[in-house]
């Protein structure tokens, strides 16, 4: 097999970066189409849920109170996802674990 033809194989991750509501599910969306990619976009609903709590409101609402818990929670659930084995090839996901550090964590601190 020629060496392009191996990099084809490989299995490669696609991040994607955007500003809140700059259309990043939309985009990776687009891609669903594609039998050889798996989209893994943000995990809202785990942070709208987490044993019933809605963390993402609570940081809206009282942000000093529960920045830190939340971007814990949301740094967790990233790793996770960046974790995670797909079986297809390709892998879209909606930010990376580096984003939320630089652009949420510290901002916050």
């Amino acid at each position: 097999m020629s060496s392009s033809k191996n990099t084809l194989l490989r299995p490669f991750t696609v991040i994607v970066e955007g500003n809140i509501g700059s259309g990043k599910t939309t985009f990776l969306n687009h891609f669903n189409k594609f039998d050889n990619v798996s989209i893994l976009a943000e995990p809202i609903e785990m942070w709208r849920n987490c044993n019933g709590y809605n963390l993402l409101d609570f940081m809206y609402k009282d942000p000093i109170k529960w920045s830190f818990t939340f971007q814990s929670y949301v740094q967790l659930t990233m790793l996770r996802q960046h974790s995670y084995k797909t079986s297809t090839s390709i892998k879209l996901m909606e930010r990376s674990i580096y984003s939320a550090r630089y652009c949420f964590v510290e901002k916050n601190v």
